[in-house]
């Protein structure tokens, strides 16, 4: 007989050993982005969490959302919140889990996510619990109104998502138009006394004070917030008066309402805003979120508090 089985086995035993091998090879093998096993992230809440290759993210916050826009990330959201108002493509691409601050943790689930990506004041605070005990692992992101902190935050994204060079260029982006921005502080150094209305209930202002995000826009805008008090505060006529605000800054989808209330009230028209009838309305997203755009919104506000005249 020509045919050899003791050679035929050997044969066999070598293929099977190389597949073996190459399979074992292939389980161990980097592979791009994050593998299966996951990697372990510190959130802004000091918690450890492991995640893994994050192809089917939930963002909730619009500053999340247009950072990971901007990194060229979006593919990779399944999932926004209301406030996702920049790119304005973002809320007609990706479904919707509601408004960030009123969320359903079986409405989110639903939708399958691999990683949930949540700015640290979103809520309600039962249903991020429930998220949390979910097997979907949850990161929460620092939401501190700060120059600093946007960059800090965009510095977190792109690591998180394996994509250091682009936020690396990202964070050059924003850091030279915050030049820009201190440059004309610098150039403009009168102050402006800026008060944030949130909006009217029962005709009177929702006033925003220190330790907000608006306060921190109006500082970055180089104005000053005369609302001493933190967070905000419901006003009557008299407090408001007292304030003597310069100009009335709010979000631009509240700003006809807040201007007729402002205007039809006798003791705002003596205020220096209400002589001049300065009442300022920019887009909430891009004011209040301290996402990317922040310092080109807080140039807008100094560029619009320059052609308000001083009172006498």
């Amino acid at each position: 007989m020509t045919d050899n089985p003791v050679g035929f086995n050997r044969m066999d035993m070598g293929r099977r050993m190389f597949v073996s091998l190459l399979a074992g090879a292939m389980l161990i093998a980097p592979r791009p982005g994050r593998g299966c096993e996951g990697d372990m992230i510190t959130d802004c809440r000091g918690r450890r969490v492991k995640v893994g290759p994050a192809r089917r993210i939930a963002s909730i916050g619009g500053t999340i959302t247009e950072t990971l826009y901007a990194l060229g990330m979006d593919r990779r959201i399944i999932a926004v919140d209301m406030t996702a108002t920049w790119p304005e493509r973002a809320l007609h691409e990706k479904k919707s889990v509601g408004y960030m601050r009123a969320l359903s943790a079986e409405g989110i689930l639903s939708l399958q996510p691999d990683l949930i990506l949540a700015m640290n004041d979103s809520g309600p605070p039962p249903v991020l619990d429930q998220l949390m005990a979910s097997a979907v692992p949850v990161v929460f992101v620092d939401a501190t109104p700060s120059e600093e902190a946007i960059l800090a935050r965009t510095r977190f994204l792109a690591d998180l998502m394996d994509a250091k060079t682009a936020g690396a260029q990202l964070c050059a982006d924003i850091a030279q138009r915050f030049d820009m921005l201190a440059q004309w502080r610098a150039a403009h150094p009168v102050t402006r006394r800026v008060l944030f209305i949130m909006r009217m209930n029962n005709n009177r202002p929702m006033v925003a004070g220190t330790n907000t995000a608006a306060d921190a826009v109006i500082r970055l805008a180089g104005g000053a917030n005369p609302a001493t008090f933190g967070g905000y505060r419901i006003l009557d006529q008299e407090a408001l008066i007292d304030l003597r605000p310069d100009a009335v800054l709010t979000m631009e989808q509240d700003a006809p309402q807040v201007r007729t209330a402002l205007l039809g009230n006798a003791g705002f028209r003596l205020t220096p805003a209400g002589k001049s009838h300065a009442i300022i309305g920019m887009e909430g997203e891009r004011l209040l979120g301290f996402g990317p755009r922040t310092p080109d919104a807080a140039l807008e506000l100094a560029h619009r508090l320059q052609g308000i005249g001083m009172p006498a």
